[in-house]
């Protein structure tokens, strides 16, 4: 069952990396955003899925979520803490759009993805 939410993850993140448009973002954003990504990088080196932590990382990020974007992570938030108990949430157009949102953002605000890291 932890294997589906970094699954979810994973699969979300590379979809929505890359973007001209530059964005806004607070530094509290962008460094919750680099958490969620160095942690998800340890975890695929690992082979482990922390799904808890996980979850607390994309808490931080639906707490310091642009406006823009606030929706999209609550819903990312709330997924993550539903995903266990069921599965086919990963499979939801709508969770997938709001998890890209939120990525792309992310990326696009903070260069998250690109650099390796937001700061």
């Amino acid at each position: 069952m932890r294997r589906i939410g970094l699954l979810l993850v994973t699969v979300l993140l590379v979809a929505g990396c890359s973007s001209s448009e530059q964005l806004e973002a607070s530094k509290a954003f962008c460094r919750a955003a680099d958490r969620y990504d160095s942690h998800l990088e340890r975890e695929l080196e690992q082979g482990k899925v922390d799904l808890e932590r996980q979850i607390e990382l994309v808490a931080e990020l639906a707490r310091t979520a642009p406006p823009d974007i606030e929706d999209d992570a609550a819903l990312f938030f709330d997924s993550l803490e539903r995903v266990e108990d069921d599965p086919s949430i990963r499979d939801d157009p709508a969770v997938r759009e709001a998890v890209d949102d939120v990525n792309r953002y992310a990326n696009q605000a903070c260069g998250v993805y690109d650099s390796g890291g937001g700061f």
